[in-house]
């Protein structure tokens, strides 16, 4: 019987193997992969106040995750509590799920993959809170959602921060330039997540 178990679910990928193709398994495969780390994302939860993600596609950001955490963390006290995760090699499908789970307050990424998400609309609008003026390399159009069609449209904005323009990054060994940090529009409270991007900015 356990063998029959195991056998007929072989069969049935041998004979979709040839029904559908590598190339259609393989993108089946991924997507169920996302969709399951998805619902394991949802179902940890995660407890801090301001959780932070970051990743890069030449450097680990893993190297400096607890000064980072350590230094926000102390510069906030006991008001807010922190918590950052950092993927140590850059992988599409990884940042696809971190954003499509929207556990985070700030997200940070390199420049073309933030403005390809801000394209989509998935980033908020930063000119209320911040300076423009300050930031010109975070000011371009992309996606914004019409409060009357709730549809994207595509207007110039702030929409995200650089790096080399956080006082909190200087003295650490990690290369900021073509890194941004943003407020994804699934943010729990924008709130929180300008009050620590502005204590990164060193205002």
């Amino acid at each position: 019987m356990m063998s029959l178990l195991f056998i007929c679910p072989l069969y049935m990928l041998y004979c979709s193997y040839y029904r559908l193709g590598e190339q259609t398994l393989k993108r089946i495969g991924q997507w169920l992969l996302i969709c399951a780390s998805i619902l394991m994302l949802a179902g940890c939860g995660n407890d801090a106040d301001v959780s932070i993600f970051m990743t890069d596609l030449s450097q680990s950001p893993s190297d400096i995750r607890e000064p980072l955490e350590q230094e926000l963390q102390e510069k906030l006290g006991e008001d807010l509590k922190v918590s950052i995760s950092a993927a140590a090699l850059y992988v599409e499908q990884k940042v696809l799920i971190e954003y499509a789970a929207g556990e985070h307050e700030i997200i940070i990424v390199p420049e073309d993959v933030m403005k390809r998400y801000s394209q989509q609309g998935a980033h908020r609008v930063l000119d209320q809170e911040f300076d423009s003026e300050k930031f010109p390399e975070g000011v371009f159009e992309a996606g914004v959602t019409d409060e009357a069609t709730n549809e994207i449209v595509s207007e110039k904005h702030l929409f995200a921060i650089p790096l080399s323009k956080m006082k909190i990054f200087q003295g650490m060994n990690f290369r900021t330039e073509g890194l941004y940090a943003t407020i994804p529009f699934s943010s729990n409270s924008v709130e929180n997540s300008v009050k620590v991007m502005k204590l990164m900015i060193g205002e």
